[in-house]
């Protein structure tokens, strides 16, 4: 029996009967087991997207070309965009890309295809051939072009947002005051609160990127007074938009409308989103362990605010899977660990993800952004993984045939869980679907 399946589910299903404790056996897909059900089961699933950001035009200024598109983070130097071209996710993913599209392998076949076709065609194939039935998009990355959150609807059932603290923060401060006179803390802890308020109640989640500012070590004791100093400096400056990340000191601000964020995600029960791990090169990586988060973990205060790690927290994967083993108010998500790493690197951050995890606290995303393709790369519907390299695929799994089709379908059960996130941490989404 030749049965394709995707990498990503074949990954998360071995891994899942690994941590079983089942007889080892290594299977070619197709042979020794029918993999039939599990097929059924992933093509009939319709995934909830926990995190992503907006498509932009195919002629917004803020991309340099589709190459862009299997680099790490949205803001990437035009050296390290052309050297992408030799990893091995942009040779996996192209010809993904290409098989999706009916196109020849290469660049030149995609790009072509890409503007032949349009924004909204390409970004029709793509999200139906990821089966949808709900995306939740961080829209707090300022790039041209950018498509809002109404067009995404015409592509999937249910689009929701997920608001970025600390762009809420800068914005707040571009506009300045009705009166033209100057912020003080107060003045602006009070326009934050209020803002971030006011739409408590129409998005599905916070997201805090801390890691980029300054890191996820965050100052519990963090006064008023030092969050004034940060922000007196960010007011120097009237250069527009505003960026926090772009002065000395803004990082007691930062840590300051972190905490201030907390309380109003305990207050909406809204869960809070934090990058974790690898991202593009603003970040400083040795800053975004999330083992920097014990302080805020180990605080009673925060003891029911559901914080979501994101992207396996890769390469830390390993330590967020003990976080979220020892304290119930953690959850992890890998968006963006795949596709972007080596079938060996995925294999390895979901592993560890799961090692300790419990199996319901872990998420899917894609973490998508800017290209219509990464949507349907970072999903396990894409059929076309498990056989890029024009042979089926080896992999080592802890699953018998005839001794072990219980279990086997357990796994299956755990795997539709993972793909469907756990609405104790994504909130009000199939409510929202099903009504």
């Amino acid at each position: 029996m030749d049965i394709s399946l995707p990498f990503t589910v074949l990954l998360i299903i071995s891994i899942l009967c690994n941590l079983k404790g089942l007889e080892h056996s290594s299977l070619v897909e197709g042979e020794g087991m029918d993999f039939s059900e599990l097929r059924k089961a992933v093509e009939e699933v319709e995934l909830v997207d926990g995190h992503s950001h907006n498509i932009v035009a195919l002629n917004s200024t803020s991309i340099s070309g589709f190459v862009q598109a299997f680099t790490v983070g949205a803001f990437v130097d035009a050296d390290a965009i052309a050297f992408a071209q030799t990893s091995l996710s942009f040779k996996r993913s192209l010809r993904d890309v290409a098989e999706l599209y009916g196109t020849e392998v290469s660049l030149q076949g995609v790009e072509e295809y890409r503007k032949a076709s349009g924004i909204e065609s390409i970004s029709s194939t793509c999200l139906k051939a990821a089966k949808f039935s709900a995306i939740l998009i961080d829209d707090g990355i300022e790039m041209d072009k950018k498509h809002d959150m109404q067009w995404h609807k015409n592509f999937t059932p249910f689009v929701g947002r997920i608001l970025r603290t600390e762009r809420v923060a800068e914005q707040i401060l571009e506009q300045g005051l009705p009166n033209g006179s100057s912020w003080t803390i107060d003045s602006f802890t009070e326009a934050y609160v209020s803002k971030v308020k006011s739409v408590a109640k129409e998005i599905h989640a916070l997201k805090s990127i801390a890691a980029y500012y300054g890191g996820l070590e965050i100052n519990l004791n963090v006064t008023k007074t030092d969050a004034e100093e940060s922000l007196k400096e960010v007011l120097t400056n009237t250069a527009k938009p505003i960026f926090l990340l772009k002065y000395k000191n803004y990082k007691n601000l930062v840590d300051y409308l972190f905490l201030q964020s907390l309380e109003i995600a305990l207050s909406y029960d809204l869960p809070m989103q934090i990058h974790t791990g690898f991202g593009d090169r603003l970040l400083d990586l040795r800053k975004t362990n999330p083992l920097h988060l014990r302080s805020v973990l180990e605080d009673k205060r925060y003891s029911k605010c559901r914080f979501v790690l994101l992207h396996a927290s890769h390469p830390y994967s390993k330590e967020a899977s003990y976080l979220a083993s020892v304290y119930s108010q953690v959850y992890l998500d890998f968006g963006l660990a795949i596709p972007k790493l080596s079938v060996h690197g995925m294999t390895s951050a979901v592993k560890d993800l799961l090692n300790l995890a419990p199996l319901d606290k872990v998420m899917f995303s894609t973490d998508a952004y800017t290209f219509p393709e990464t949507f349907y790369l970072e999903t396990p519907i894409n059929m076309q993984n498990a056989k890029s390299n024009g042979h089926k695929l080896m992999i080592s799994t802890y699953v018998h045939k005839s001794k072990h089709l219980e279990s086997y379908l357990e796994s299956i059960q755990l795997l539709l869980e993972i793909l469907i996130p756990n609405m104790s941490a994504t909130i009000r989404v199939l409510s929202m679907i099903t009504s």
